[in-house]
């Protein structure tokens, strides 16, 4: 797959609304005071299980905003004590509104299951990187990490992936966390006009960027990531940073530059020996890493009564010299992303050489417990979910995880390499705020010019005046 032909060929449909990207701008608030001693971190007490004040959104935070603040400037050490606080607790009412102020006070939704701290001053983040030798994870998106309704790709952030423990311990120990905000994320209310409403978010990306201690680029992960393949690409990006140390800005370049095309390489080289992939015709799991003809080859063999053992029917699917012919379809997408990445762990071992596939379990057991208990969050006038369909949703949200992964590697950071490489190669130094700007552009394809994010309808009649519009911003 050639970068260049690659970037030709953009129009696709991501299969997590959502993706964060830009560079400039608080986005959470004003500069927040820091101190930027290279003490050591401090050690934050393990995530319990997810519980009601986990995921509680009502209750009122047990402290004032300017008890938040000055909790907030002190950083890391203020939020290890209100956790310890939290997980001695007893009570359902004191620990949800405990929660609501550790999440104000890290900055994060859901902080007492990820229990990461997060600024939102870029410059306060640099002032900790350098005192540090740490490299920034900044994560752009549309809306505020630390409420409900921010954009989707960040909600699945802070479900999915940070309360990984191995997602949160790199996190915490070897990076400086950062989130902004590229604009008001887009809200829709369905009024059935019965009292009945349905709110959601619609459209927008998120991003991280790896950024030095000056705020210059260094790589960037586009869109949801399966945990482990988060964690690879962290580790590259830590390793790529400690290269870069000391080096001018001539060496850095060619460094990058170098950095990025053999990435590039590498994975033309492995999509190339994919060549047939095993896709199941509408089951909800990834399949396990297993070659294609070894998984048709499976469910052949496969003697087990079918009231004991479900055997989903296989096809084999070329997946052909470019990822961007392609369709996105989440079923071959997480097929790929197995074969691809290796992007989840299986759940229990094969246990012979013809059983049929182990399904992949891609979220760990807290991630696995946070989105569990909010699919069995009660909602005014609807039962919940029962045990079965809750594991049916979470299936399909760990297939989708997959794919997304296989297509963000495949297709999106290929083409962000490419832009890369052309920009050193011509003598033009990264900043975040350019990049950003070019990935909400041309990957998102939402551009900071269009104040409608592509939901006005200006071709199509749709029998409205002002087609749809009811309001605008003054």
């Amino acid at each position: 797959m050639k970068l260049d032909a690659l970037a030709a060929r953009m129009p696709l449909v991501l299969l997590a609304a959502c993706s964060t990207a830009t560079a400039s701008g608080p986005g959470g608030g004003g500069p927040l005071p820091v101190q930027v001693a290279a003490a050591p971190a401090p050690v934050m007490p393990a995530a319990t299980a997810a519980s009601a004040g986990d995921i509680a959104g009502t209750a009122a935070p047990d402290a004032t905003a300017e008890e938040i603040a000055r909790l907030r400037a002190e950083g890391p050490a203020a939020l290890a004590r209100l956790l310890a606080t939290y997980d001695r607790l007893h009570g359902e009412l004191p620990r949800q509104r405990l929660a609501a102020t550790i999440d104000k006070v890290a900055g994060q939704r859901y902080a007492t299951t990820s229990r990461l701290f997060w600024y939102t001053d870029l410059d306060a983040a640099k002032a900790v990187a350098r005192a540090t030798g740490k490299p920034i994870l900044s994560l752009r998106m549309l809306g505020r990490l630390d409420e409900d309704l921010s954009c989707a790709n960040s909600r699945f952030f802070r479900t999915t992936l940070y309360p990984d423990a191995a997602v949160g311990a790199l996190l915490r120990e070897h990076f400086v966390l950062h989130w902004s905000s590229e604009r008001m994320v887009p809200r829709v209310t369905i009024d059935f006009g019965d009292g009945r409403k349905l709110e959601s978010t619609v459209t927008g990306n998120s991003a991280h960027y790896l950024l030095d201690a000056d705020g210059r680029p260094i790589d960037v992960l586009p869109g949801l990531y399966a945990p482990a393949m988060f964690v690879r690409q962290l580790e590259l990006g830590r390793a790529l940073h400690a290269s870069l140390r000391g080096q001018d800005d001539a060496t850095r370049a060619r460094t990058l530059i170098a950095y990025h095309r053999d990435a590039a390489e590498t994975m033309d080289a492995q999509w190339r020996e994919l060549g047939r992939v095993a896709v199941s015709d509408g089951g909800r799991r990834p399949l396990a890493a297993v070659a294609a003809d070894g998984a048709l080859a499976a469910a052949q063999l496969a003697t087990v009564a079918k009231s004991s053992v479900e055997v989903p029917m296989l096809k084999t699917v070329d997946v052909g010299a470019d990822p961007g012919e392609l369709p996105d379809d989440v079923a071959l997408w997480a097929a790929i992303g197995e074969r691809l990445l290796g992007a989840g762990e299986p759940s229990r071992p094969a246990r012979r050489q013809a059983a049929a596939p182990a399904p992949r379990r891609v979220l760990a057991p807290q991630a696995r417990g946070l989105v569990d208990a909010l699919l069995a969050a009660p909602a005014p006038g609807v039962a919940p979910l029962d045990d079965a369909a809750r594991a049916a949703v979470i299936a399909r949200l760990e297939q989708t995880i997959v794919a997304d992964t296989a297509i963000n590697e495949a297709r999106l950071r290929p083409l962000i390499r490419s832009y890369l490489i052309a920009q050193l190669e011509a003598g033009r130094p990264l900043d975040f705020a350019s990049l950003n700007t070019w990935i909400y552009d041309v990957v998102f394809r939402t551009p900071r010019g269009d104040d409608w994010l592509g939901l006005l309808p200006r071709d199509t009649f749709t029998g409205l005046p002002g087609g749809a519009i009811v309001a605008r911003a003054r």
